[in-house]
C-alpha cells in the first residue's frame, strides 16, 4: 500500500519542529504531533535554505549540521523540485520574492499537500490551503 503525503513542511516550520516545537502554531503542532511521519515531507529546497542560515550564524545545531540534518529527515520525505514547479513558482501571486518560498508553496500547490507554514504572505496570498 502506497502512503499518501499530505503534510508540505516550510523551512521554519521543519526546523521548529525538532528543536523549538514551542514556537510553532498550536494548530501545527497538533498536526505534526497526530501525523504519521510517512505523511510529512519538505522540498529539497529547504535543504539549501537551511544551508545558507547555517553559513550565516542565523541557526546553530549542538553537533555538526550535516549530522542533524540527515537524522531528521529520517521521519520524512524530501521532494524534489520538479519542472513543473520551476516553472510555476516565479508566476505565482506572492508579494515577495522569496525564492525558497516560492518553490515550497509551488512544491505544496502541483502535489496538492496542505503547506504548515508561518508565512503571512504564503498564507494570506490563498495559493494552498495552510496550517498554523
Amino acid at each position: 500500500m502506497k502512503i499518501r503525503i499530505k503534510y508540505l513542511l516550510d523551512t521554519h516550520t521543519f526546523l521548529w519542529a525538532a528543536y523549538a516545537e514551542d514556537r510553532l502554531g498550536r494548530e501545527a503542532a497538533r498536526v505534526i504531533a497526530v501525523t504519521p511521519r510517512e505523511q510529512l515531507a519538505i522540498s529539497d529546497i529547504s535543504l539549501q535554505e537551511i544551508g545558507l542560515l547555517v553559513n550565516a550564524d542565523r541557526i546553530s545545531f549542538s553537533e555538526k549540521p550535516e549530522n542533524a540534518v540527515r537524522d531528521l529527515l529520517e521521519f520524512l520525505t524530501v521532494l524534489t523540485i520538479s519542472l513543473e514547479a520551476g516553472l510555476l513558482a516565479p508566476s505565482l501571486a506572492l508579494p515577495h520574492g522569496d525564492q525558497f518560498g516560492r518553490i515550497i508553496t509551488a512544491t505544496a500547490k502541483i502535489h496538492k499537500l496542505t503547506l504548515i507554514t508561518k508565512d503571512a504572505n504564503i498564507t494570506d496570498a490563498g495559493i494552498v490551503t495552510t496550517i498554523w
